[in-house]
């Protein structure tokens, strides 16, 4: 079967990146299979949203991948380039950084939403980024460090709302000073004030919300995972 031109840029584009089917489809949201074909040869003309989404993710237009002789004439300069992250750099984020920028692992699992269990590695979704000053300078962290998350539900009302984003710090979890952490309660991932209840007979974690609407409630403390201290937040305006 004759490959078309698009998929030659395509498979091209994602060499120079480094990404793989998979990356590629994950960070476009598409399907594994619409990748795939089009490298096979498939799909011999692809187009509308989901190639534009493609496009963006190897940072061109659909146009550049439809008419690759036209995306050659523009500077070297203006072509991607390989992305070789810090050698502190979680491997989930290689991929094209902003200069200037790094990319911090995003938790996609909203803070507050109940059942199951916490294991990162299957929640990671496309990494955050932040301005690397601010990172190794104001927060004296490595971006493998840090983790962020979105607040889900009113409980830590008026201090941090539904769809807040909260940048956790990993290397913060004792809880000795009591304070706003990211943690796994037992029954789902959670943003709360946290502190130990030093009056029980046996360890355990009180976890306590912002909005007085919501009661505190305490959990054995084996059956906690904390995630880190929350650190900063973004809001949405």
């Amino acid at each position: 079967m004759i490959r078309s031109p698009v998929a030659d840029e395509l498979e091209r584009r994602m060499a120079l990146l480094g990404l793989t089917q998979k990356a590629l489809a994950r960070n476009a949201g598409v399907g594994d299979t619409y990748v795939r074909d089009i490298l096979k040869g498939k799909s011999r003309n692809p187009g509308g949203e989901k190639l534009e989404r493609i496009a963006a993710i190897l940072g061109c237009t659909a146009r550049d991948l439809l008419f690759p002789a036209h995306a050659r004439g523009v500077a070297e300069q203006d072509k991607p380039a390989r992305y070789t992250p810090p050698s502190d750099m979680p491997s989930v984020c290689v991929e094209l950084n902003p200069p200037g920028y790094v990319a911090v692992p995003f938790i996609s699992l909203r803070a507050g939403m109940g059942g199951g269990g916490y294991v990162e590695d299957q929640l990671l979704g496309r990494p955050k980024f932040f301005e690397e000053e601010f990172v190794r300078g104001t927060l004296r962290a490595h971006p493998a460090d840090l983790r962020v998350i979105e607040v889900e539900g009113q409980s830590m009302e008026p201090m941090l709302k539904n769809g807040d984003m909260v940048l956790v710090d990993t290397r913060k979890v004792s809880i000795i000073e009591p304070g706003i952490f990211v943690l796994f309660d037992g029954d789902g991932v959670v943003c709360k004030w946290v502190e130990r209840a030093h009056e029980a007979t046996e360890p355990m974690i009180r976890i306590k919300s912002e909005n007085p609407r919501f009661s505190p409630y305490e959990v054995p403390a084996e059956m906690v995972q904390i995630i880190g201290r929350v650190v900063w937040f973004a809001r949405r305006l």
